[in-house]
């Protein structure tokens, strides 16, 4: 079971948060997320844990708990169910949306095109224009 971790210290390590849920059970993997730009803990991570009684008993007791100066959340980790994968989509581009029964998933390519009333032009400035004075249209 994959189970999602936040509010973490920014201090903590994979190997902290791998000793803490060890007490419950056996940890197949952890991975804290980092922010790519400052190479620092983005403050979430999740762990793997291949028993689902353990993990269930660590989501009980670990959830609101304080670690390490800070309260953690612990939520099971679920996958977005509403995405449609590359492959079920037919190798065409896939949405985030809920698939509506009778409606095909996919993506709308050309839709109709918006027609807005046109306005009297004559009297308006075009600021953005670079050249000298004012432009007429």
């Amino acid at each position: 079971m994959n189970i999602f971790v936040a509010k973490l210290n920014p201090s903590t390590t994979t190997r902290d948060l791998q000793n803490l849920f060890s007490h419950y059970g056996l940890v197949s993997s952890v991975k804290i997320i980092l922010d790519h730009a400052t190479d620092r803990s983005r403050g979430y991570g999740f762990v793997e844990m291949p028993n689902n009684y353990e993990a269930h008993e660590a989501l009980k007791e670990l959830d609101n708990t304080i670690f390490q100066e800070s309260v953690i959340t612990v939520k099971n980790s679920q996958p977005n169910s509403n995405r449609i994968s590359w492959e079920e989509e037919g190798n065409s581009i896939s949405v985030g949306h809920p698939v509506r029964s009778g409606v095909q998933p996919g993506y709308k390519r050309n839709p109709a095109p918006v027609v807005k009333p046109q306005q009297d032009n004559s009297s308006r400035r075009n600021f953005g224009y670079r050249g000298g004075g004012y432009r007429s249209f």
